[in-house]
């Protein structure tokens, strides 16, 4: 499986409340009765950047674009990606509700977890980091080193701290996939990797560049393998919408995806011709 990611920011005339609606509430609507994207994203994990991070808390800055958050979807394999992009369901149904800015940051990753405290799912404060890497270093390399260093992190960090550590290694991806969909002006590639921790709150996170002794061994630790330039973090609460691949957190199916129910039935219909009188009236017989 792998892990299709991506950060993003509302219109720079909205406020983030109204952007936190139209994706939480609006855009949730749109993907659990649009039968592609409920067919190919096995597992989508909602971010949402937390207000009042500071620089002078964190080992690597916020992004300059001011992300507000991020998006995690699960695919079973690097041809799923496409699937409701392809589709007529996905542009007529969820293209139109554009809803957030044209920027985007995006990567294929293959994850894998470090570290995760005993009866661990979800949720929580996490930390993101979107890595480059030196450019010396081959992405094998690259991963090797992140790896060493992440089960060091855990060691280093008192006990407690950090729940869980997943790095999200990269996986080349032709930008061409996103071609005539809201994602085609994201950054596709720019970043090695992306390291997620999570926290029980905000000040233990702080805590990684408060305890200046933990956060010297850190920054050397990374600085073997970590270019700085374009880096950045994210702070984010995690919101999990489905997830169908999590044994004992398996989500019911969707039912638009099952027939005999209302949304199957509406979807049925078809997304065109609705002023057309006798249109798809066969659908309700």
């Amino acid at each position: 499986m792998l892990k299709f990611m991506l950060a993003a920011r509302r219109k720079r005339e909205d406020t983030q409340q109204r952007y936190f609606f139209e994706w939480g509430i609006i855009h949730v609507s749109l993907m659990l009765q649009t039968p592609s994207v409920m067919d190919s994203f096995r597992r989508y994990v909602q971010h949402y950047s937390i207000s009042g991070i500071d620089n002078d808390m964190l080992i690597y800055p916020l992004s300059p674009m001011e992300w507000d958050n991020m998006a995690d979807h699960v695919v079973d394999n690097y041809e799923a990606i496409g699937i409701p992009f392809k589709d007529q369901d996905y542009p007529n149904r969820m293209q139109p509700h554009k809803f957030g800015d044209d920027a985007f940051a995006v990567e294929l990753l293959d994850w894998e977890t470090l570290y995760e405290e005993e009866g661990f799912y979800a949720g929580g404060v996490k930390l993101i980091h979107w890595l480059r890497k030196r450019p010396e270093l081959s992405h094998e390399e690259f991963n090797a080193k992140w790896r060493e260093h992440g089960k060091k992190m855990v060691e280093l960090a008192p006990r407690g701290l950090i729940r869980k550590l997943v790095i999200d290694k990269h996986v080349p991806m032709d930008p061409a996939v996103f071609k005539g969909t809201l994602f085609e002006f994201g950054n596709v590639g720019h970043y090695a990797g992306v390291e997620e921790l999570w926290f029980k709150s905000v000040d233990d996170l702080g805590r990684l560049r408060k305890d200046p002794e933990l956060h010297k061994a850190l920054r050397a630790g990374y600085e073997t393998f970590v270019d700085a330039a374009e880096t950045f973090s994210m702070v984010t609460t995690e919101r999990v919408i489905y997830d169908f691949i999590t044994p004992g957190r398996v989500s019911p199916k969707a039912s638009v995806l099952v027939p005999g129910t209302l949304e199957h039935a509406v979807d049925r219909q078809g997304y065109k011709g609705w002023n057309v009188p006798g249109w798809d009236q066969d659908l309700y017989t």
